[in-house]
C-alpha cells in the first residue's frame, strides 16, 4: 500500500490564502451593513456602559448613612433646646449605617460631624455587624455665647466620606431656660421685673433671684411668700417656678425718679 505525502508547505499556503478570501467577503458585507446600521454596533459598549452604571446604583443603594435628628432633605430640620449656660449646651442626636432593619449598610461608614457657629467636633466609623444595624451616640457641646440671654441657633453638619459622600443637617435653636427683664420704670415708684421660664421635661426648677440697692421686692408676692430662702442682707431669695411660664415680681424703689434695672434671675 502506498501512502500519499502531504507537503505541509503547501497546506500553510492554502489556509492563508482561505483565510484572506473570508476576510474580504466579511468585509464586503459589514461595511454596507454598519453604514446602514451603525447603532447594531455600539450596542456592545451601550450595554457594557448600563452594566457598570446598574452595578454603581446597586452599590449606592446598599450604603445608608442616617440619623435619628439629622436629615438629607432640602429643607433642614428645625429643633429646640431650652438651657439656662451655667455650663455648655449639650447637642445629642445618633448616626446610623442603615435605613430601617432591612437596608443595612455592608461596609464601614466613615464620618465626621461638626457645630456652626461655635462647638465641638467628632469622628469616627460606625462598623457592620452582619445585619443588624448599628448606631453612634454624638455629643456635642456649645460654649455659652456672648449674649446668654438671646437665642442661640446652632447649624450641625454630619459628612460622611466613604464609601460614599452623604451630608446630613439639623438646625438646633438654644433657648434660654431662663430669661428675665425690667420694664422702663423711670418716674415711677416701682419697677416690675419679668421672668420667663421655657418648656422643659421637669415640671418646675429652682431659681435664684438677686437685686442690688436701691429697690425692695414686694413681700406680699407669692413669689417671695412661696420662697425656699430669702436673704434680705445679701438681697437674694431662692424659689421653686413651673417651667414653660411667665412670673412678675414688683420691686419698691428708693428713688423714683431713676430706671432701676439691676435684678438678676439664674438656675439654682
Amino acid at each position: 500500500m502506498r501512502y500519499k505525502r502531504w507537503n505541509q508547505a503547501k497546506i500553510q499556503r492554502k489556509k492563508r490564502q482561505k483565510f484572506i478570501v473570508m476576510m474580504v467577503i466579511a468585509a464586503f458585507f459589514i461595511v454596507p451593513f454598519y453604514y446602514f446600521y451603525p447603532g447594531i454596533f455600539t450596542f456592545a459598549g451601550y450595554a457594557y456602559t448600563k452594566l457598570v452604571k446598574s452595578y454603581i446604583a446597586t452599590a449606592e443603594g446598599d450604603f445608608y448613612f442616617t440619623s435619628d435628628l439629622l436629615s438629607d432633605a432640602a429643607e433642614v430640620p428645625v429643633y429646640q433646646i431650652s438651657h439656662d449656660w451655667a455650663t455648655g449646651a449639650i447637642i445629642n442626636f445618633e448616626l446610623r449605617n442603615y435605613e430601617n432593619q432591612i437596608n443595612v449598610s455592608e461596609r464601614p461608614v466613615t464620618y465626621k460631624v461638626w457645630a456652626q457657629p461655635a462647638g465641638s467636633s467628632a469622628s469616627g466609623t460606625i462598623v457592620p455587624l452582619g445585619t443588624v444595624g448599628q448606631r453612634r451616640h454624638i455629643s456635642l457641646t456649645v460654649p455659652a455665647p456672648d449674649n446668654p440671654a438671646a437665642p442661640l441657633e446652632v447649624l450641625v453638619t454630619a459628612v460622611s466620606s466613604r464609601p460614599y459622600a452623604k451630608t446630613l443637617q439639623g438646625r438646633f435653636v438654644i433657648l434660654p431656660a431662663i430669661s428675665c427683664s425690667v420694664a422702663d420704670n423711670s418716674g415711677s415708684p416701682v419697677a416690675t421685673l419679668t421672668i420667663t421660664l421655657s418648656q422643659a421635661e421637669q415640671p418646675a426648677r429652682n431659681v435664684t433671684i438677686t437685686w442690688q440697692e436701691g429697690a425692695v421686692p414686694d413681700m406680699t408676692s407669692p413669689l417671695v411668700l412661696n420662697a425656699a430662702s430669702i436673704d434680705l442682707v445679701s438681697r437674694t431669695l431662692t424659689t421653686s417656678l413651673h417651667t414653660g411660664a411667665v412670673y412678675e415680681l414688683i420691686f419698691f424703689k428708693e428713688s423714683p425718679e431713676d430706671n432701676y434695672t439691676s435684678v438678676t434671675v439664674t438656675g439654682a
